[in-house]
């Protein structure tokens, strides 16, 4: 008789998200991840086969949706609403989002991932370069490295700062409407000094 899985990756996923959001990427050690998610901690290895595959899996989820939700609007040169969509997402998806917007990839993944999880990554970065240099080019700028970094900061970097109070605070330090209103300014300022 075949045993069925009682627990699904999806359950470890939410897990490690939910302890990244209440104590950083420290807090998610493979006991602490089984605890939160009700399971012996074998049951993770059943699913992943280190703790980097299981948090590059989690990684690779939230940037995946992060992607989804801002790509349309850099694809089509509107860089206000891949902000909006970036904010949007943020309120959306809290826990993806202060994962994303606070943390760095090698904060959470302390060696080498699956070549599985490591080319879906990568993927997703292409697609947001992708993003931006449409941006660029509907925008009728010249495609330079710093352009693309001036580009990348409007969209993304200066709003994730002007978010971060309210993704670190327990209680919100700034009301959403100014957080989403200095988002959107630092967009239209840093973008009206592409070459």
């Amino acid at each position: 008789m075949v045993r069925t899985a009682e627990f699904e990756d999806h359950t470890f996923i939410q897990a490690s998200l939910e302890l990244i959001s209440l104590g950083g990427p420290g807090a998610t050690t493979m006991a602490a991840i089984a605890k939160c998610a009700g399971a012996p901690t074998g049951s993770i290895y059943h699913r992943f086969p280190s703790r980097n595959a299981l948090l590059g899996t989690v990684w690779h989820q939230a940037l995946d949706s992060l992607t989804m939700a801002t790509t349309p609007a850099l694809l089509q040169g509107d860089s206000q609403g891949a902000v909006t969509a970036l904010l949007d997402w943020a309120e959306s998806h809290p826990k993806e989002a202060r994962l994303i917007l606070l943390y760095e990839e090698s904060d959470l993944i302390d060696g080498p991932l699956p070549e599985e999880i490591h080319k879906a990554i990568a993927a997703r970065h292409r697609d947001l370069g992708t993003g931006l240099t449409a941006l660029l080019a509907h925008k009728k700028k010249t495609l330079s490295a710093a352009n693309l970094a001036l580009a990348n900061f409007a969209i993304f970097d200066g709003p994730i700062a002007a978010m971060k109070p309210l993704l670190r605070a327990k209680k919100a330090a700034m009301p959403l409407n100014t957080c989403r209103a200095a988002a959107l300014a630092c967009a239209r300022t840093t973008l009206d000094l592409l070459e």
